[in-house]
């Protein structure tokens, strides 16, 4: 475990002072295939590390056999993953085209929407849990979202977000840049969570907080200081009664 942490400690310095190659769409807007590309690993889905330890910790929240809708489901492969090991029956949303395809691969059903489209929103199905893993820092109003949505989340909502509180974050900060949390566009993530942010946000919008999980990042740290060296948080809200 100690060697781990210093291996992770070593891998997380080495992004203090990097920023990566942006990938430009027409007239240097975000492109969703060029934000594809460098995040698929081939053309399987394929469930990573950090996908699977944050499905596991989700298997704990919903019940079994329910149903969910995922917005932003990528390729399908943690609604498998919920699918195969609680019974679920899922449903992907998502706007890149490849996604879709690939969820339906798997035998799920999948819908092609710009789920920042609000306005669109009243053509999704009522569900027990809508969940959105690592996808409302990506919209201008997850506010108005999960208000839209409320009256088709059953049980709640399950999101996950990155931890802006995060050590490496804060050392970004204190050497005069923003934190990195982009992939192939500096305009990819819209908002910013910390810890404490989170519980004001959820409190703020008129929900209740059923569970809070912080995961990866440093081991052990991860486990005395969450809010500083967790690297992700699972929050899972629902309407209250």
């Amino acid at each position: 475990m100690i060697k781990k942490l210093f291996w992770k400690i070593k891998e997380d310095l080495k992004k203090i002072f990097y920023y990566p190659v942006c990938s430009f769409g027409p007239n240097l807007s975000q492109d969703h295939k060029g934000y594809w590309k460098l995040r698929r690993t081939g053309d399987a889905p394929v469930l990573s590390h950090w996908q699977k330890q944050r499905a596991d910790f989700v298997l704990g929240l919903i019940k079994p056999n329910s149903t969910v809708l995922d917005i932003g489901c990528g390729d399908g492969a943690v609604l498998q993953y919920l699918k195969d090991n609680a019974g679920v029956y899922g449903i992907g949303a998502d706007i890149d085209d490849k996604s879709v395809e690939l969820v339906r691969s798997l035998g799920l059903e999948a819908i092609k929407m710009d789920v920042t489209d609000l306005n669109r929103l009243n053509e999704l199905p009522e569900v027990d849990y809508i969940t959105g893993f690592e996808v409302i820092e990506h919209m201008p109003n997850p506010e108005q979202f999960i208000y839209l949505l409320k009256e088709k989340a059953r049980e709640g909502f399950i999101f996950s977000v990155p931890n802006t509180g995060y050590y490496t974050h804060r050392l970004r900060m204190l050497f005069g840049m923003f934190p990195l949390q982009w992939i192939a566009h500096p305009g990819e993530h819209l908002r910013f969570w910390t810890v404490r942010d989170v519980k004001f946000w959820v409190k703020s919008v008129g929900f209740e907080m059923k569970n809070l999980i912080l995961y990866e990042g440093l081991p052990i740290l991860n486990k005395i200081w969450p809010s500083m060296y967790a690297q992700g948080i699972i929050i899972h809200i629902k309407n209250k009664d």
